[in-house]
């Protein structure tokens, strides 16, 4: 009797292992499927702020060196452009030159607003600066510098390819407008065919950026990156974010 009822004590918990076993592997398998499914939903917060550093902004420096946009060609920094362009040959070789030009990129800060899960509208601000030393012809002695500090206000429509709440890949088509302050080559004086001469401030104009990819990382504080081309930069262009 004894060992009949030892037996059935062993049985009984080796029942109760078993079911307890199996129902702890149903509940981790529920758990995962359900970070998974989790993970797979977009991000609920609007609101996103965001801190931005971007490449060398091309089309600025051609129109503080030249006063053309980057469709005339890529920009040599270290090209010395002789002041007085297009005057005589003796009077270019003695006039005064400009040094390398040099910036630090673009800085910028921007707010998005996401419309739905795929669609979101955005607005950046965003400033960059460009400085160059000024020699003399003769002697080589530094005269001088300029600089020049150009400002972008761009609202731009963003399109998420993917939305995961650890990772989002999207594009963004952006148009606004720009104020080149100290843009020498944007500002001149001509004198019309009637002989009365005129002051010319192409210094405030229309600009546009196109990013076919980006991607961002992370939930609530995030990173991104994307690769574009247009006024703001062309190249990448990175940085940080908050979203709420």
């Amino acid at each position: 009797m004894r060992s009949f009822v030892k037996f059935f004590l062993v049985l009984a918990a080796l029942s109760v292992s078993t079911f307890s076993l199996s129902g702890q592997v149903r509940l981790t398998d529920w758990g995962r499927q359900r970070e998974r499914r989790f993970n797979r939903q977009p991000v609920k917060e609007k609101w996103d702020a965001r801190l931005s550093v971007a490449a060398s902004p091309l089309h600025a420096a051609d129109l503080f060196i030249t006063g053309h946009g980057w469709w005339y060609g890529m920009v040599d920094y270290f090209y010395s452009e002789p002041i007085g362009y297009g005057q005589d040959f003796m009077a270019t070789l003695y006039s005064d030159y400009y040094g390398p030009t040099r910036t630090a990129g673009a800085i910028g800060i921007g707010f998005d607003y996401a419309v739905c899960w795929w669609f979101s509208v955005s607005v950046d601000f965003a400033v960059t600066s460009f400085w160059r030393d000024r020699y003399k012809g003769v002697s080589n002695q530094l005269a001088g510098s300029d600089g020049g500090t150009a400002f972008y206000l761009l609202p731009r429509a963003k399109l998420m390819y993917m939305n995961r709440r650890y990772v989002r890949l999207y594009g963004s088509l952006g148009v606004g407008a720009a104020l080149y302050d100290g843009f020498d080559k944007l500002s001149y004086r001509y004198t019309d065919s009637d002989g009365r001469v005129r002051f010319e401030d192409n210094s405030f104009r229309a600009c546009g950026q196109v990013t076919p990819i980006g991607v961002e990382f992370g939930n609530k504080l995030f990173g991104f990156a994307e690769l574009g081309a247009g006024a703001l930069y062309t190249g990448m262009q990175a940085g940080i974010g908050y979203k709420f």
